[in-house]
């Protein structure tokens, strides 16, 4: 019984998409655990520029500007014990207005979910801290090595405003 259980759901479930989800990768072909030095070589190849090395929570985070991909202003690599275990993408455009930012948010988020499936919501906050304005709305998409958080961070102070979309891929 248990048996003739289990073959149907394993026959039933991809009816319903469970297998239907990509596989999380690791940005920039590169894979959880390698080295610092691995990434520096890698980066020198695409004439990406290594502009800061620094310790974050106990990890090294070397910080990059100027890979050529569209609209990636930085991005973050961390390593502990010099093994690669997170990386962070920043994007946007110092252009857009705050519709732009959103909609920009809002086709990421769409992308995303149609190669991992829906996201689940892990921030939405909006505080003030005396004349600034923040505001953080985030989704997270966990597979079994793999995680990816989708952040959109704003501050606004006065005509002054900051925002940034967010990828975070760690490694488990």
């Amino acid at each position: 019984m248990k048996s003739a259980l289990l073959s149907l759901i394993l026959v039933i479930a991809p009816l319903f998409g469970a297998s239907a989800a990509e596989v999380i990768k690791v940005p920039f072909n590169f894979q959880w655990g390698e080295s610092s030095e691995r990434l520096e070589d890698g980066m020198a190849k695409v004439k990406a520029r290594i502009v800061e090395r620094r310790n974050v929570q106990n990890r090294k985070c070397i910080v990059v500007e100027g890979i050529p991909q569209r609209l990636l202003i930085r991005a973050l690599f961390y390593f502990d014990s010099d093994a690669l275990n997170e990386i962070e993408l920043q994007y946007g455009d110092p252009s857009w207005d705050s519709s732009q930012f959103t909609n920009f948010f809002d086709q990421t988020r769409r992308n995303i979910e149609s190669k991992y499936g829906p996201g689940r919501m892990i921030a939405q906050q909006k505080s003030s801290d005396g004349n600034t304005q923040q505001g953080l709305l985030g989704y997270q998409w966990v597979q079994q090595t793999t995680s990816l958080s989708l952040f959109y961070f704003t501050a606004q102070q006065g005509a002054e405003a900051f925002r940034l979309l967010s990828l975070h891929y760690k490694g488990f």
